[in-house]
């Protein structure tokens, strides 16, 4: 009798062993891949690791800077290629005088912008001139060209150096009452100041007042006396 209850005490202990280390053990594919994955995943402590961070190369410095690089020259090409024809503008002045003496003078100008404060250009001249002498009328033609260099210092406010020569038709009279013609070449050298004003985007009115350095002595000004020309222009 206590062999039979030994056995049964014996069989109901391994019985018990057996389906304990079943539950333990027995684990599915599938749970055991998701263990596996979150255990990968998951760091045993996240707050500690930090990113990693590589150093950059020089050559991969210099990479990333190129296109900056490209852009800013791209810009830059951009303002300084203004198309030729649009550094052109053109203008003049006019002039007259009633009386008895009578001028009339037209002076048109091209101009060429070499830089954004630099300004140069072409200047001719054309004047007619009427003067009655002892109750005749007499008409004379007058004509010249110039060049001209025009430097704004100050926003629109420039210097003007303008080289030029005028051919002058004089009219004297002798003693005998005898009225006589020469013509005679005068240079000058303009130099003085002036400001423009614009009247819309591509035009503008300027005046400036210039004292001729030369002083030539046929020249038909007083020595240092002011000259007052009123001028304007348009570019394209």
């Amino acid at each position: 009798m206590k062999k039979i209850i030994f056995l049964i005490v014996l069989s109901i202990t391994t019985f018990a062993q057996s389906q304990t280390e079943g539950k333990t053990t027995t684990i599915s594919p599938e749970e055991a891949n998701k263990l596996q994955e979150e255990a990968t995943a998951s760091p045993a402590n996240p707050e500690t690791v930090a990113p990693v961070q590589t150093a950059e190369t020089p050559q991969e410095v210099q990479k990333a800077e190129e296109p900056k690089k490209t852009q800013a020259k791209n810009e830059n090409q951009k303002k300084s290629a203004v198309p030729f024809i649009k550094k052109f503008y053109f203008g003049g002045t006019f002039g007259a005088t009633f009386g008895n003496y009578t001028s009339i003078t037209v002076a048109p100008t091209v101009g060429y912008r070499l830089r954004p404060s630099v300004y140069t250009g072409l200047k001719v001249y054309y004047t007619y001139s009427s003067q009655k002498i002892q109750g005749e009328k007499y008409d004379y033609h007058n004509y010249g060209f110039g060049t001209f260099l025009r430097w704004f210092a100050f926003s629109d406010l420039y210097l003007h150096l303008a080289p030029e020569v005028f051919s002058y038709e004089y009219l004297t009279v002798d003693n005998n009452a005898n009225v006589t013609s020469r013509k005679e070449w005068v240079p000058y050298l303009w130099a003085g100041a002036g400001i423009r004003k614009r009247t819309s985007k591509r035009s503008w009115v300027s005046v400036h007042v210039l004292f001729d350095l030369l002083n030539d002595k046929n020249s038909p000004y007083d020595q240092w006396e002011p000259n007052l020309v009123i001028g304007a222009g348009t570019s394209f």
